[in-house]
């Protein structure tokens, strides 16, 4: 999403944008490795391919995989394009850099000269080992977000910057890059005002909203543009927080689409008559932030979800007549000094209640409350390569958290409580 905004500031500036997306399943050509096929609500997988360990991770029993567009066409994307004045890539994840670097080196083969700007968490959070990494690619290393960022980019050039403006209400996602979509994704806030303990969100954003005016318009403009898309996806991190928001429910009625929640939500701001209006909004699919049953750890972690505060949020939805199946609640496993029993105890209380628990494995992310104590207390090595805290690896050696067998455990027995409560259906 960020380099979308970003070709929108661009192309309002006067600049020509060419953009790849390897992640675009739907992308052209894809067709002959892959034939697209879209799931529920417009999702679908990636096209995957085995690839080599890098050594770091060897002794971890995993296959390896490249997701998304195959490296053949991505060479051809790359020819197409001609003769260009610079580049601008970035890397979500701190853990994806590796992938990050192999596209980069891609890159470098058809466009050995060209300025390369990396931006994204990645370089925010990992600014020596991004500069690092990258240092033998010629890549320009960009700090920051939004304006600040973009500015870094032109400035370089000698052309004319972008004025101070608030570039989240001014600039709409320019998805007119593609041809075909299956959904839409979009922001009606960026950050989130709490300050949970594990999360770097209050570290990247300030917490703000888009207007309700920008919000019709942005969506106005994506359906005009692909009329086919039927499913639009929010990835606030605070959907809920709005003061506005039932207006903006209500004004979400308008468009015959249908609306998903999966960044894990708010319970203790629903009440009856918020779960009515998403219902009557058209929305579906809806996550729950829980991570923790341990009333102890809610508190420590953030305090912003407490047990009752989930049950009576399932039995707002359940009264609003949601499919139960759709709604779910997000359990974060490996939490620093978190017991194995609580995550048993978190799906149960999940399945009791009639959602569907997803464990999420708990990633150190550097400048977070829980990294810093983890460092201060050697519980976790300093200067971790980012790769190794790739939240599925971290059981196969952090000898201070759950361990890959008492994991296996816990998704073992989730699967088969799952099962078993199917069969009581049938």
């Amino acid at each position: 999403m960020g380099l979308l905004y970003i070709s929108a500031m661009l192309k309002k500036q006067g600049h020509q944008v060419q953009f790849i997306d390897n992640l675009d399943r739907h992308t052209k050509g894809i067709e002959k490795y892959k034939k697209p096929k879209d799931k529920y609500y417009g999702t679908g997988k990636f096209y995957t391919k085995t690839v080599e360990k890098p050594k770091i991770i060897n002794f971890i029993d995993r296959k390896f995989k490249r997701y998304g567009m195959p490296e053949e066409l991505f060479e051809e994307k790359l020819k197409s394009i001609g003769r260009i004045d610079g580049i601008i890539t970035g890397i979500t994840l701190t853990y994806w850099y590796y992938g990050g670097k192999k596209t980069v080196e891609k890159i470098r083969e058809f466009y050995p000269d060209t300025p390369l700007f990396l931006g994204g968490i990645y370089a925010n959070l990992y600014p020596d080992h991004s500069r690092k990494t990258f240092n033998d690619l010629n890549t320009h290393i960009i700090n920051g977000n939004g304006v600040q960022s973009l500015n870094q980019v032109l400035k370089y050039y000698n052309t004319e910057m972008i004025n101070d403006y608030d570039w989240f209400e001014e600039i709409l996602l320019d998805y007119s890059e593609y041809k075909k979509i299956s959904y839409a994704v979009i922001l009606s806030s960026i950050g989130c005002p709490y300050k949970c303990t594990y999360c770097s969100t209050p570290n990247m954003w300030r917490f703000k909203y888009k207007s309700l005016d920008k919000i019709r318009q942005e969506l106005g403009m994506i359906l005009k543009n692909h009329p086919n898309i039927k499913n639009i996806v929010f990835f606030d991190d605070a959907f809920l927080l709005r003061p506005d928001l039932e207006d903006m429910l209500f004004m979400l009625k308008d468009f015959n689409v249908n609306y998903h929640l999966p960044n894990g939500i708010h319970a203790h701001r629903i009440n009856q008559k918020l779960s009515d209006l998403l219902k009557e909004a058209g929305f579906k699919i809806i996550k729950l932030g829980y991570e923790t049953s341990n009333p102890d750890m809610q508190k420590k972690t953030g305090n912003k979800v407490t047990n009752l505060d989930l049950m009576n949020a399932v039995k707002c939805f359940k009264q609003s007549g949601f499919d139960m199946k759709n709604i779910g609640a997000y359990i974060i496993s490996n939490l620093p000094g978190q017991k194995i029993n609580e995550l048993y105890e978190a799906i149960d209380f999940c399945l009791d209640l009639g959602i569907n628990p997803n464990i999420n494995e708990y990633t150190p992310i550097p400048g977070t409350k829980d990294y810093l104590e983890l460092i201060e207390k050697n519980i976790l090595p300093k200067n971790t390569d980012p790769l190794l805290l790739n939240n599925t690896y971290i059981p196969y050696w952090w000898e201070k958290g759950i361990s890959k067998q008492e994991l296996e455990k816990v998704k073992l027995y989730l699967k088969q409580k799952k099962k078993a409560i199917e069969n009581e259906r049938i």
